[in-house]
């Protein structure tokens, strides 16, 4: 007979859970769906490569209407085209669009890249590699507590934060990619710090490729690598020596790294004549007024007003524990640079969205507070654990309620106030006096800064 920890069985029970959502919202089946925003510009390399065989994307020019306005591309300086997202993406798609073009035919559809059957393959691989981020995080947590405390956390992350809304609803979207992509990264950075093997530097730097690749901003991540568990300036000595005592396999991670990112400027090469290309110069961000504050706390899409759960990490955080010492330090610079930076971006709600989607990427950096204040609430007596344990119970019940209003509406995707969350709060059916409430963000001022 098979034996099943209770961290795997939380992981059984989230799968079950969110495949039973996937499939009674069958959203693969609607043709204005999956392969929409900014999925569609994620996955056009796919049909563009491996179906057209035409980098340069001239097909376009004798695709049907219907086709067309799911390729999207930027003209060149010298009339090249362009995807306006990077390939990061679509090497995750990759397993089940290969998949689903060998089968398409044969369950009656056309194999362009677009039917039914491309669709669910993005919905399967969005589920797969959540899925998969959840067994890396699981691995991450057994590191340092016990079973009971692995389960919950990993409860927490899975269902009770709006990485369900992009996994259900939304799927393909890059968060979850970037998610497995970080907690992998994390992973290995863990068993690097251990054992200095080459193997894990150089699957470091295969991460690091993707997560750059996925969202050019995680890069900060590094961060966490290089400074992981330094809390002194002789520390930070060491391991600069502990870096150089091994440059062979710095080398190594350097080549993986390159390894995923070189298809990526061999296409820019080839569609504009240059190795880099800067895919949107209009947009960017403005450091000299980071939204820091609206981020965490607006009504519009702050992180935790609409993820309340991610609290726990804020609270584990400044607690007093051996674990979160280690890493203290080197969350605080970590957090303190990449919300900075976030925030700092002219869309710093990100457009329209179920909470602040930007941050789901980090979530596995952030199991190691929430793991810790859970440790110290189940030492506690009864009266305050199962307060603490209900509460969760309530908090992802909320998130997957908020994410229903969401779909329905009642959550605005981008022009939420105060007065509109109030006035929606706990309904699903809203009147016309919680729409007059909103407030529209001005895109064309906020692109000049005027945010």
């Amino acid at each position: 007979m098979v034996k099943v920890s209770l961290s795997q069985l939380s992981i059984v029970i989230c799968s079950v859970i969110i495949a039973s959502l996937v499939l009674s919202n069958k959203h693969w089946r609607n043709d204005d769906k999956i392969i929409s925003n900014d999925v569609i510009s994620y996955y056009g390399y796919l049909p563009a490569i491996f179906i057209y065989q035409d980098a340069s994307l001239a097909y376009w020019d004798r695709m049907y209407p219907s086709v067309k306005q799911k390729i999207w591309f930027k003209n060149t300086k010298n009339d090249g085209r362009v995807f306006i997202k990077t390939i990061g993406v679509s090497y995750f798609y990759m397993p089940f669009f290969v998949l689903a073009h060998q089968l398409s035919n044969q369950f009656g559809y056309l194999n362009n890249g677009y039917t039914k059957p491309y669709r669910l393959a993005i919905v399967l691989s969005s589920f797969l590699f959540y899925i998969l981020g959840l067994v890396f995080v699981r691995k991450i947590l057994l590191n340092y507590f016990n079973e009971n405390v692995t389960a919950i956390t990993i409860l927490i992350v899975s269902i009770g934060t709006n990485i369900v809304n992009y996994v259900v609803h939304e799927p393909g979207m890059s968060h979850v990619f970037s998610f497995f992509s970080i907690a992998v990264f994390f992973y290995y950075a863990i068993k690097w710090h251990q054992v200095q093997s080459s193997k894990y530097l150089f699957i470091l730097g295969v991460m690091t490729g993707l997560i750059i690749l996925i969202q050019p901003i995680n890069i900060t991540v590094l961060l966490f690598f290089l400074f992981m568990g330094i809390r002194s300036f002789p520390e930070f000595k060491q391991r600069l020596r502990l870096f150089v005592n091994n440059y062979k396999q710095v080398i190594y991670a350097i080549l993986g790294c390159l390894l995923v990112i070189i298809p990526q400027l061999l296409y820019w090469k080839y569609n504009t004549g240059d190795w880099f290309f800067c895919l949107n110069p209009e947009e960017s961000y403005f450091f000299h007024d980071s939204k820091l504050l609206n981020g965490l706390f607006g009504f519009r899409k702050g992180w935790l007003i609409y993820t309340p759960l991610m609290s726990l990490a804020m609270i584990g955080l400044f607690l007093r524990n051996d674990i979160i010492q280690k890493y203290k330090s080197t969350l605080l610079l970590f957090l303190t640079i990449h919300l900075y930076i976030t925030f700092s971006w002219w869309c710093w709600w990100y457009g329209g969205s179920f909470g602040m989607r930007a941050l789901i990427d980090i979530y596995p950096l952030l199991i190691i507070p929430i793991g810790v204040l859970v440790n110290y609430i189940l030492k506690l007596s009864y009266k305050i654990k199962v307060p603490f344990l209900v509460l969760i119970a309530l908090l992802v019940g909320l998130n997957f309620f908020q994410n229903e209003q969401y779909i329905k509406g009642s959550l605005h995707y981008d022009s939420m106030t105060f007065q509109a969350f109030t006035k929606s709060f706990g309904t699903l059916n809203v009147d016309n006096e919680y729409y007059e409430l909103l407030v529209k963000p001005d895109y064309e001022k906020a692109i000049k800064g005027e945010r």
